[in-house]
């Protein structure tokens, strides 16, 4: 019996599979002309193969054919019918794009694969956007060697990426660009940065990502280089599978020595927190008010002992080699008709993508003080005096897991719902290992330490878009959505281990000593975001009958951030002893029965502020017309109100009990004295404490005005012009003074209670040529005014070998730029894609009177200038590099294009990394540029192979200090990070 199953399982299968070889497939987008949006309800009409359908909610339509010669009508009441001719082979596909209104634009027809399709369709929305916008398609990110977000945004015009997560739009720093997910604001897992970074997004779950670079009533007001809208893959309008692995390899890490640790178990190998890697059970279940405490109570050393053999007391790293770089991704999508007609359909995508990458780092680290016995404020007499100089390796084994979710349900033409979920997981298992040289103490160092890091993203979103006709001949259309946002940050467990020895001292030893030694550190942050958003396009017709649009809408967003951290300390409480010799390992040191013996002690930290509680509350309304003032000059504008609170409440844990009432209740306490002489003056008296009294508040209430013209002066010939006003709030973390050094002599951070919200004025001028449908030539002219800009200022911090910084309003500043853009194909075997920007930006920090007083002492002790030492008064932004350019050469070796060879190059010119002061001036990062190699192989519709060399020239990245008095540039920091190699494999079924 199970015989004759399988042969006729084996019919079945077969017969279908050859039904299906036996025709071809249509598919397609129709748009509207004039302003680019999908057309769904699309009559499609082929009457050769008697078929007929209508396209969905983004104009998309999907059906098979016959193979042989068809004549395929598109029909839309109100706009002029337009027919096509295709040619439909069996089991091929043939996609055709088709414009309806006043103009029809020429069909990009690909038969057998669908190349273009995505980029074409990409540029077409950015030709019929009301607002200046760039971006990157599906189809380009499968064709680069990019892993994530942030390595594909390198190649869009305009951006610069830090750190290889952080990105910068048109020079301004990451504080001011605004990250969206699926229309969505997205929290941030850092703790010190306000966006997120975007290496938490792997690459294969990204449909496309477009920069807006101009405002539109729509969007956000938190607007300033721009807003990047990352949008997840949509479900197919097939059947579809697919699985993918790669292998990588890096020339400096892959098959040496590796340095690692024993962390979270299995749970590590997802980007998870393992059980063992929390805070034990007798310390978490004690009350935040209790933190632990040493006494000379036999009783309470024993509890300290107990807590202590609850902790991991793995301090010492251990040798592996290290393998190779792994990734491997799956996805399975289908649309399901629901009932004969095809009209109520259910659209399924799941995914799923995992990669393990090994990383080794070689870092040189000097920090300096200034020297000026001449006159602090003449910089040509200012030397550098050395303050450390620290040699650091690091081993990072990064893990990245990620899922995506993708339902939309059909209830019939018009009306649909969805759901969309992306869960991702960075993690990094670091270890670090350093000598250095403390020049203020005099005396070199080993610094040890083990880390984790685990960052969460859960992004859920549920909405709708209905479309009716009450009246005329074009549908309203209605479009909501509720979403729910988790960024979570867990680091348990840092712990550190430190050895010193004098110069001075003729003992060859290494000897524990003191903080930070022995330390342990967990912290944690949740960033919560839920938010409300509706909007209503009413179409109607002006003066002279051309098609016009009117939106309006609203937003209501609730966001929380609760920030936890605690540190716990094994402090010597008799004279160093062989054990804590160097390189006796902490095993043996830091055992529990060194706390019984009463050799050392066990503490928790207590006393600074050491968490927060944060919040905001935004309201948002906004009006927007979209109308052609003549039938070649469009209009977008209008005006967007928004209502913001924000509330930072700072406090020592043993404190918590003051701060467990709601953030609108702690709203408008604390010092909210705006007058600076007043508040001085209460500060003196003791009413208000000079950080506020750990309370940030900041209410804005803002109107803030659009308007783009669009000229279309020539055909496919673009200019347009925009002014807009935005805002740039302080994230919640800046305004919370909280700050804390992982490492020995490490840089630390602390925020500002008093900041105000920038305020932008912008300019947009840009012309546009689209040449084909995939060849594109842009030139733009931008400038942007702003008050009190956010920017880090360097504080003074007698007798340490670390940097404070902290973030304060600079009195203005101004950015301006040029970009150009040009994308084109030659004799279809050369493909050419550039883009470069040069960029101006000046910063005013202080005014003249002010930053004379703060840097010659004349200013009061209780005053908000106090402590504030910049270098310069006026500089450019930090992170913004004058000249940025990225070039793509790509060779398609036979006329199919199966084959494709590409060589990317990435270059930015010199940028500040990290605001000098008091007198230091600031840290430059020299000029780099990464060349980057890739052979791509698709074999039919269904394999694909890709090859790839990353940073082929191993780029030196380098960042330095100028030593005015004898012009000598010394180093700041400098490493590199080595040739990676992968190949990967995907199969479409």
């Amino acid at each position: 019996m199970k015989k004759y199953l399988a042969i006729l399982s084996l019919f079945l299968t077969t017969t279908v599979y050859l039904q299906a070889q036996a025709t071809g497939r249509l598919t397609g987008t129709v748009i509207d002309a004039d302003s680019g949006d999908a057309l769904n309800l699309t009559a499609v009409i082929v009457r050769s193969a008697g078929k007929a359908m209508r396209t969905d909610f983004d104009g998309k339509f999907n059906m098979e054919l016959p193979p042989g010669q068809h004549k395929v009508e598109f029909k839309y009441s109100g706009y002029d019918p337009v027919v096509r001719d295709v040619t439909i082979q069996a089991g091929k596909t043939v996609n055709v794009n088709v414009t309806l209104g006043a103009k029809t634009l020429d069909t990009v027809n690909v038969q057998g694969r669908g190349l273009n399709k995505s980029e074409s369709a990409l540029l077409q929305l950015q030709k019929k956007s009301g607002t200046v916008s760039d971006g990157i398609s599906e189809e380009a990110i499968k064709k680069s060697p990019d892993s994530s977000a942030g390595d594909v945004l390198r190649r869009v015009t305009g951006i610069t990426l830090v750190g290889g997560k952080f990105v910068f739009v048109r020079g301004l720093g990451e504080r001011y660009s605004t990250t969206v997910l699926n229309d969505s604001v997205v929290p941030s897992t850092e703790p010190d940065k306000r966006v997120i970074p975007l290496d938490l997004f792997p690459a294969s779950v990204i449909k496309n990502i477009r920069i807006i670079k101009t405002f539109a009533p729509e969007d956000s007001g938190e607007f300033s280089g721009g807003v990047v809208k990352i949008e997840t893959k949509d479900y197919p309008d097939k059947l579809e599978a697919s699985i993918g692995f790669g292998l990588g390899y890096n020339s400096i890490t892959t098959g040496r020595a590796f340095q690692t640790f024993e962390g979270g178990g299995m749970a590590n190998l997802f980007g998870m927190t393992g059980s063992n890697q929390k805070l034990p059970g007798v310390v978490s279940s004690l009350p935040d008010i209790l933190p632990l405490s040493p006494t000379s109570n036999l009783s309470q050393q024993a509890i300290s002992a107990m807590a202590v053999s609850g902790f991991s007391n793995d301090w010492s790293s251990k040798e592996i080699t290290a393998p190779w770089d792994k990734s491997f991704n799956l996805s399975f999508g289908n649309t399901y008709k629901l009932n004969q007609n095809g009209d109520m359909r259910l659209g399924v995508l799941l995914g799923s993508t995992y990669s393990r990458n090994f990383r080794y780092r070689q870092t040189q680290e000097n920090r300096y003080s200034s020297a000026n016995s001449i006159n602090p404020l003449l910089t040509d007499f200012t030397s550098l005096n050395l303050l450390k100089k620290e040699d650091v390796q690091t081993w990072n084994e990064e893990v990245n897991f990620g899922n995506n979710v993708n339902v939309t349900f059909q209830l019939k033409e018009g009306q649909q719902i969805y759901y969309k979920l992306l869960h991702t997981i960075q993690s990094d298992k670091i270890v670090r290992s350093s000598f250095g040289y403390n020049n203020i103490d005099t005396f070199n160092y080993i610094n040890n330490s083990l880390e984790w890091t685990s960052r969460t993203l859960f992004n859920q979103t549920v909405g709708g878009t209905h479309a009716w006709t009450p009246f005329g001949d074009r549908p309203h259309k209605f479009e909501w959505h509720g979403n729910f946002a988790r960024a979570e940050r867990d680091q348990p467990d840092l712990r550190n281990q430190l050895w010193q020895r004098s110069i001075n001292s003729t003992s060859s030893n290494f000897t524990r000593t003191g903080n930070p030694d022995g330390q342990r550190y967990f912290s944690n942050t949740t960033d919560d975001v839920a938010s409300i958003n509706a909007k209503y396009t009413v179409p109607f017709k002006q003066w002279d009958g051309l098609q016009s649009k009117l939106k309006f809408g609203a937003t209501a967003l609730d966001r929380t951030k609760l920030f936890r951290f605690r540190e716990f300390q094994q402090n010597l409480a008799a004279a160093p002893g062989m054990i804590d010799l160097y390189p006796v390992p902490g095993e043996i040191t830091y055992n529990p029965i060194t706390l019984l013996n009463g050799d050392r002690q066990f503490r928790e930290r207590f006393g600074d502020n050491n968490a927060y509680n944060a919040g905001q509350k935004l309201h948002a309304y906004f009006l927007q017309l979209e109308m052609p003032i003549a039938s070649k000059l469009n209009f977008l504008g209008g005006a967007r109100y928004e209502d913001s609170s924000q509330t930072v409440a700072t406090f020592a844990l043993r404190d918590s009990y003051l701060y467990e009432t709601s953030l609108s209740q702690i709203y408008g306490s604390g010092c909210s004295i705006k007058n600076s002489l007043v508040r001085e003056y209460a500060v003196a008296n003791g009413i208000c404490q000079a950080d506020n009294n750990g309370i940030g508040n900041l209410r804005t209430r803002d109107l803030l005005p659009s308007a783009n013209l669009t000229w279309e002066f020539k055909e496919d010939m673009n200019l347009r012009l925009g002014y807009s006003e935005t805002v740039t709030r302080p994230d919640l973390r800046e305004l919370s003074p909280f700050y804390f050094s992982p490492y020995f002599a490490a840089d630390r951070i602390q925020g500002n209670s008093n900041l105000n919200r920038t305020y932008i004025h912008n300019y947009d001028l840009r012309y546009e040529w689209y040449l084909t449908a995939t060849d594109y030539i842009g030139a733009a002219i931008f400038k942007k005014r702003m008050s009190d800009p956010i920017e880090q200022i360097g504080i003074p911090v007698a007798g340490q070998p670390q940097v404070r910084y902290t973030f304060a309003n600079a009195k203005q500043g101004d950015i301006e730029g040029i970009e150009l853009d040009y994308r084109k194909d030659f004799w279809n075997h050369f493909r050419i894609e550039g883009n470069l920007f040069f960029i101006k930006s000046k910063v005013t920090v202080l005014n003249d009177s002010e930053y004379y007083a703060a840097r010659l002492g004349f200013v009061s002790i209780y005053s908000e200038l106090f402590g504030l030492a910049p270098t310069d008064k006026t500089r450019s932004l930090q992170g913004q590099s004058e000249r940025v350019f990225n070039l793509k050469f790509t060779y398609f070796p036979d006329q199919e294009k199966h084959h494709s060879l590409g060589l990317y190059y990435n270059y930015f010119s010199e940028r500040i990394v990290v605001v000098g002061g008091n007198g230091v001036p600031n840290a430059i990062h020299q000029p780099a540029g990464v060349l980057d190699f890739i052979y791509g192989w698709q074999k039919g519709e269904h394999l694909d192979l890709k090859f790839a060399v990353r940073n082929i020239t191993n780029t030196m990245f380098k960042a330095t200090q100028v030593d005015n008095v004898y012009g000598v540039e010394q180093t700041y920091f400098k490493y590199r990070e080595g040739i990676s190699i992968s190949i990967s494999a995907s199969y479409k079924m």
